[in-house]
């Protein structure tokens, strides 16, 4: 028998404010904080364009299928990945897609994993993670309380992964993490489709990077020599693992937004689970049920300066941390918690936290060739330069007001 585990993560960032959009530049509330660095229209736009595209479509699509394939044996199984600041989007600007993904929730077939709230690197922060935690507390509450669930499988942003985040997850109370089958971990007879776990004991369920990114990358491209992909040949592939488990994770976004619903991917989603069917040793799960069902097959070990992500070739940090800028900013954001913390406001948390969203320093990137296309594709500003001086100045603004903020009139 193997288990195909679909996962599906969706998340959009608050995007900053240019300096000199920014205005007044004299003493603010607390609650004037989030309007003032984050360009509130922006956002709203391109949420309503992701949710026109993507998040509507796809939900009502996979609601569908997971209905009309309810009764079966082996019934259509999917897990969703929320990050908080989507969904604070959604509660503004499309509360009937949370609604969507409530239904989803109430058959008993979709499983909400857990992660840290505003999609942040903080499980790098320190060896306490203590910020880590507050995120992923925040983030598990919201999903109790949206869809009913509490959250038992962790995804940290970016599948960022190492031995002590492992560590820190199994101390949190969750049964299992996923994380990116990278090469290396995958020496001798290993192969990614199995359960393994870390020095911790937490059970670890590795992302398919091939078979993931046939769907998220490679569906619509001419010139791979798998194209055109049919969901009877994608069940073939399948079918042909004779693994235990297979997880199949991508971005939300490239069903319709990334991928466009003209190039047919709506229409193989729909005709997978008929096509998967055929074949007896295949079945849906969700990532809970993986890890209850398939015995630990070994051991990975990642240590703290070998952390693995599913981002660019490297698969390591390099996506948010390669560069000079973007540690220069990931260190001026570790470095204003005390001076966040002395406020005592939750307004000033939030912003800080907001700031932390992996999105704005991954805009630093000045990576070349492909890594380097994706980076640009995804940022709203156009160049590295402007969002390197929209973080700084947004990071270093926020300093001077926390500062100073106990003598505010």
């Amino acid at each position: 028998m193997t288990l195909i585990v679909p996962f599906f993560f969706a998340h959009q960032p608050l995007r900053l404010r240019a300096p000199e959009e920014r205005r007044p530049a004299g003493p603010l509330a607390p609650g004037q904080l989030e309007e003032y660095y984050f360009d509130d229209a922006l956002n709203r736009d391109i949420f309503l364009k992701v949710a026109h595209r993507c998040y509507f479509p796809a939900t009502r699509l996979i609601l569908d299928m997971v209905r009309r394939h309810a009764g079966r044996e082996k019934p259509f199984r999917v897990a969703y990945g929320l990050s908080g600041t989507l969904l604070d989007q959604a509660r503004r600007d499309a509360p009937d897609l949370l609604d969507l993904w409530k239904e989803l929730a109430d058959t008993g077939l979709v499983e909400f994993t857990g992660e840290t709230y505003y999609h942040s690197l903080a499980g790098l922060f320190d060896d306490a993670r203590l910020e880590f935690r507050a995120q992923a507390a925040q983030h598990r509450e919201a999903i109790r309380s949206l869809f009913g669930q509490t959250p038992a499988v962790f995804r940290n942003t970016e599948m960022l992964y190492n031995d002590a985040i492992a560590a820190a997850v199994q101390d949190m109370g969750y049964r299992g993490i996923m994380t990116e089958g990278v090469d290396w971990l995958m020496a001798g007879w290993r192969s990614p489709d199995f359960v393994y776990q870390s020095p911790c004991g937490l059970p670890v369920l590795l992302r398919n990077y091939r078979l993931s990114d046939d769907l998220g990358y490679r569906f619509a491209d001419r010139s791979w020599d798998g194209y055109p992909l049919t969901a009877e040949k994608f069940a073939g592939w399948l079918a042909g693992n004779t693994d235990p488990v297979v997880l199949l994770a991508l971005d939300y976004e490239a069903l319709g937004e990334h991928i466009g619903a003209d190039t047919g991917i709506f229409d193989f989603l729909a005709a997978l689970p008929d096509q998967t069917a055929r074949f007896p040793q295949l079945e849906w799960a969700t990532p809970s049920q993986a890890i209850a069902r398939i015995s630990p097959s070994g051991q990975v070990d990642v240590p703290i300066f070998s952390t693995i992500s599913w981002a660019d070739r490297e698969r390591d940090t390099s996506a948010w941390l390669g560069n000079e800028m973007q540690q220069f900013c990931y260190e001026e954001l570790k470095r204003l918690e005390p001076l966040v913390a002395a406020t005592g406001d939750a307004d000033f948390r939030r912003v800080w936290r907001l700031m932390q969203t992996s999105d704005h320093l991954y805009y630093l990137s000045d990576k070349a060739m492909s890594d380097g296309d994706v980076h640009q594709y995804f940022s709203a500003y156009g160049t590295v330069v402007e969002a390197f001086v929209r973080l700084h100045t947004a990071v270093y603004d926020l300093k001077r007001r926390a500062e100073r903020y106990d003598r505010l009139p």
